[in-house]
Order: C-alpha cells, then sequence, then structure tokens
C-alpha cells in the first residue's frame, strides 16, 4: 500500500511539474515574449504594400478623354527563390524568351522583371501556375484614345508612367498620382491573401481639360496629312485659335505617330512643330507692318505706292515683286502682296514704335502655353537696325515666328487689336489679355485689306469660302541654308480669319519644303485651309454670313 502511494505522489508531482513548465512556457510566450514573436510573425507574413495610384485623365474642351490610365500587372520575381528548372514554363506563359529571363536570374541577385504591364487576363495566367518566387506588382498604364490625331499635343509617358513628352511631361507634377501604402498578409507563395489596413491611401493625379476640341483636331489632321502626303512636302504644321480667348482649338503636325505603338517612333516625329519650331515668316508679316503704319498714320487703305518697276534697290540688295504692278493703294499691297510696297511704306515708321508694336503682338517671345521645348522666335534689338534691316522686317526676314506664335499675334488682330494669349489647358491662364496693341478702326481696317487677298486678284483665291468672309494673307519665304538662303528650299504659309465679318477663328498652315511646282502660300497652306475650315465653321454652329447663290447673281 505504501508502495502504491509513493507511485501515486510521484505521478502527481510529475503531473504538477510538466504542468508548471507548461504554464510557465505559455506565460513566456504569451506575455514575455508576446511583442518578439509578434513581430516575427508579422515580419514573415505580413507586408507593407505600396498601392500605386493613376494619374490624373486628359480631356478634350468637352470632356472626350484623350489619355487615360489603364490598371495593369507587372510580373517580377526573386532570383534566389525562382527555381531554375521552371523557367522554361514561366518564359512561355508570360510571352519572354527563355534565354533573356535565365540571363536576368543571372545579373541579378533579389529582383527581376519577367514582363511589365502585362494585362490583368495575362498575369493571371501566369500567377496561377504557382510558380515559387513569382510575384505580380499592380501598376497603370496610358492609353491614349485619339492615338497619332493628338499625340504630339498630349505627349506619352514611360513604363514607370512618368512624362516623357508634350503634356503628360510639362504638367507632370499636376497629373501624377501620389502611391499610397497598406498592410497586408502573404500566403506560402507571396500572394497577397488579405488587407489588414491602408497606412496612407492613395492619391489619384488631378485630371486636366486642354482647350482643344477633337473634332476641329480630327479635322485638321486629316487635312494636313492628306497634302503632306499627296505633294510630298517635308513636314506641316496646323493651328487654329479663338480669337477673342486664345484658346487652342487644334494644333497638328506631321509627321505624327501612334503614342500607343511606339515601336517606329523617330526623332522627327515626336516634334511639335508648331511650337517648338521657328520659321522666317514671309509675307504673312505684311499685315503687322501695315497695322503700324495706319496707327501712326502715314497711310490709309487708300493711299497711293509706286512699285514700279517692281524692284527695289535696298543697300546691296534688290528686293522683287511677282511683276511690276504699278502704282499700287495700300490695300493692293496687302492682296498682290508687293514687297517694294510694303518696304516703302516701312522706311518712314519710327523704329522703336515699329518694334515695340510687333513685341506687343507677341512675336520674339514664347507664347506661354507651358509645352516642353517652346521656341520663343526672335525679334532683333532695334539699336541695330538699318534701313535694310526694316525693309526686310516689314515683309518677313530677319525675325524668326513658331506657327503657335503667329496664330497669337493675328488673333490680337482679329480681335479688335487687343491683346490675346495662346492657352492649351482650360482655366489656366498666366496672362492679362487686357493691352490694347493697335486701336480698334486700325485692327479693322487691316482685317477689310485682308479680305481682298481672297478674292480674285488676290494671292489666295483657293482660301475662299462659299458660306463665309475670310480675310487671309499668303506667305512664302526661303530656308536658311549653311551657305545662306537656298534657292530651292521654302516655306509656304497661310494664315485665314473667318468669318472676317465678326472674327471668330484664325487657322495658320505652314508647309515646310513644299514640291516646286506649289511653293507658294496660295497654294497648298490655303487649300488645306479651304477643306478645314469648309468644314469646322459649320461643326461650331458659327452662321454663315455669305452666299455663293448671292454673290453668282450679281
Amino acid at each position: 500500500m505504501k508502495q502504491l502511494s509513493w507511485r501515486y505522489m510521484t505521478i502527481q508531482i510529475l503531473l504538477l511539474a510538466l504542468l508548471s513548465v507548461t504554464v510557465w512556457r505559455v506565460v513566456y510566450l504569451q506575455v514575455l515574449q508576446k511583442d518578439f514573436l509578434i513581430s516575427e510573425g508579422t515580419s514573415r507574413w505580413q507586408r507593407v504594400e505600396v498601392v500605386t495610384a493613376p494619374r490624373g485623365m486628359l480631356s478634350d474642351r468637352y470632356g472626350k478623354p484623350v489619355a487615360v490610365s489603364t490598371p495593369v500587372v507587372s510580373l517580377w520575381a526573386d532570383p534566389r527563390e525562382l527555381n531554375k528548372e521552371d523557367i522554361p514554363q514561366l518564359a512561355k506563359a508570360a510571352g519572354v524568351s527563355e534565354g533573356t529571363l535565365r540571363f536576368r536570374a543571372d545579373q541579378h541577385r533579389a529582383f527581376m522583371y519577367i514582363r511589365r504591364q502585362a494585362t490583368p487576363e495575362q498575369a493571371e495566367a501566369v500567377l496561377d501556375l504557382g510558380l515559387k518566387g513569382v510575384y505580380g506588382r499592380p501598376e497603370y498604364k496610358r492609353y491614349y484614345p485619339a492615338g497619332e490625331v493628338a499625340a504630339q499635343v498630349v505627349g506619352f509617358t514611360n513604363v514607370d508612367d512618368k512624362g516623357q513628352e508634350g503634356i503628360e511631361l510639362a504638367f507632370e507634377q499636376q497629373l501624377a498620382g501620389q502611391a499610397g501604402k497598406k498592410e497586408v498578409i502573404r500566403d506560402l507563395l507571396g500572394r497577397s491573401v488579405r488587407d489588414i489596413g491602408e497606412l496612407a491611401a492613395a492619391q489619384p493625379g488631378n485630371n486636366l481639360n486642354l482647350t482643344i476640341d477633337l473634332r476641329l483636331q480630327y479635322l485638321a489632321y486629316r487635312e494636313l496629312k492628306s497634302a503632306i502626303a499627296r505633294t510630298g512636302a517635308s513636314s506641316g504644321s496646323v493651328v487654329m485659335m479663338d480669337v477673342h480667348s486664345g484658346e487652342v482649338l487644334a494644333l497638328v503636325n506631321q509627321p505624327g505617330y501612334n503614342p500607343n505603338d511606339r515601336s517606329s517612333i523617330t526623332p522627327e516625329a515626336l516634334r511639335n512643330r508648331a511650337v517648338t519650331d521657328v520659321y522666317e515668316p514671309g509675307s504673312i508679316m505684311k499685315p503687322f507692318t501695315m497695322a503700324i503704319a495706319l496707327e501712326q498714320g502715314l497711310v490709309s487703305p487708300d493711299s497711293a505706292i509706286n512699285t514700279s518697276p517692281g524692284r527695289l534697290r535696298l543697300g546691296r540688295f534688290t528686293i522683287r515683286d511677282f511683276r511690276d504692278y504699278g502704282t499700287l493703294t495700300a490695300t493692293e499691297v496687302i492682296q498682290k502682296s508687293s514687297n517694294v510696297g510694303i518696304v516703302k511704306i516701312a522706311k518712314d515708321l519710327d523704329r522703336d514704335v515699329f518694334w515695340q508694336t510687333l513685341y506687343d503682338f507677341g512675336l520674339g517671345t514664347t507664347a506661354g502655353v507651358g509645352f516642353p521645348g517652346e521656341a520663343s522666335g526672335s525679334l532683333p534689338n532695334p539699336m541695330r537696325w538699318d534701313e535694310v534691316r526694316q525693309g526686310a522686317l516689314a515683309y518677313g526676314y530677319g525675325l524668326s515666328v513658331s506657327p503657335i506664335l503667329m496664330a497669337q499675334a493675328y488673333a490680337t488682330l482679329a480681335n479688335d487689336g487687343k491683346r490675346v494669349h495662346a492657352k492649351l489647358i482650360q482655366g489656366i491662364s498666366p496672362f492679362d489679355d487686357d493691352q490694347q496693341v493697335v486701336s480698334k478702326t486700325t485692327a479693322n481696317q487691316v482685317i477689310d485689306m485682308m479680305k481682298t487677298v481672297v478674292e480674285p486678284g488676290g494671292t489666295a483665291r483657293q482660301a475662299k469660302l462659299d458660306w463665309y468672309s475670310v480675310a487671309g494673307k499668303t506667305g512664302t519665304s526661303h530656308k536658311v541654308g549653311a551657305e545662306g538662303y537656298e534657292d530651292a528650299k521654302y516655306v509656304s504659309s497661310f494664315v485665314g480669319i473667318a468669318p472676317a465679318n465678326d472674327p471668330q477663328i484664325v487657322t495658320v498652315v505652314f508647309i515646310n519644303e513644299p514640291p516646286q511646282d506649289s511653293y507658294y502660300g496660295g497654294e497648298i497652306p490655303a487649300s488645306i485651309f479651304n477643306g478645314l475650315m469648309s468644314q469646322a465653321l459649320p461643326l461650331l454652329n458659327i452662321p454663315s454670313d455669305q452666299s455663293p447663290l448671292a454673290r453668282g447673281a450679281l
């Protein structure tokens, strides 16, 4: 009996000791080591993930999207965990060459991309294989619904969703989203299986509305591309602008590119020539010279100017007209685009007034639209002017302008002489449009003079519209080469204002290196203007102010 009692007591002591050890272990783990063990467990299964944020959407003036962010998944792997025997299967599923993946696995220690910006469906097919060390990272990719039509305005982003060209680059700070953070639990394959909580909310980028009207942008794109393809000119630009607000309604260039497929992009196609390239404007400068002369009271629209014998010696240079026009009125100087006539008018202008007024029209400065690489053009210092320089400026040589600067200057003229600043983004205007550059009377007189350019006897009869009045001006200038002006390379241009009786829209067309048989501004540029504006004005619900039937009856 005593032996049984001893055994019983021994077992009780052992059980009590075992229970004490168990209790102590529980207390040790759950109390004394609680924070450490939670930290260790968390470090193995709980992770902080970056929550990507989409860029702001870019839309046209009516809310039609031109740049949107779409969700994608970038597949990546940890080479330390990746089984090399799985690479063939992984490469096939991801659509990547096996050799590329093996090279990346050998070159990188802890992180390598398998495929960037896969669609969610493509990424799911890879991740469902359950391969060790293979993960997916949610991201966003930019898509451009308008494609080539608006490419050089909108620009594009790189694979990391950072702006590289156009508005995407210029307004990167406003468009870029701010990434957030969240805690998640991952399974054995590294996949997130549960969200624990949000540490910082992702902030999408700001949406921006362009002043562009996609309908007009498409029309301008179609007319310009067709003309370049038909004539073989090297490049071209078209800018349409609201004469009252300065808002750019269409801005296109050729050659262009598709921002959704950049496999064949060339540097030439990337250039937004309407903003970044400058040219000597040629005869499209003459209305501004005339406006300054009218404003100073040196001439009136009916003043007689003797242009005989069709040429004029200026220093060591000889200025020529197309032919000997004899005596012309000031209005006919614009209609015929007489170089001799406009130089004779300009010789009496005060050079400081001449320079200041051209500068007030926006020449010799930037348009201020904030576009990357925006050109300022050039306007020479009047202190260095002589009669040759002043005469050359009068008909568009010796200075340089971009198409958007010329559109802005003509918008100012068409806006009753009140300063207009170009705008590409709605709601963003760093300038005050309150400067009266020339009087309303002078501006209207010049517009009336420009109406004769599209009439019989003018240089741009191809620009005449059936249902709308047009005020226009042609320009043709020699290009500058390595040894001076090229004899056989030109820039041709046309500027049109419509309706001329109540100006609403200014359209500028520049064609670079047109063919030798049609290099005047009244040919290719004027025909582009006609094709574009005959469709654009009715589309904008602008009432017609003339009728071809009425003209025929007369």
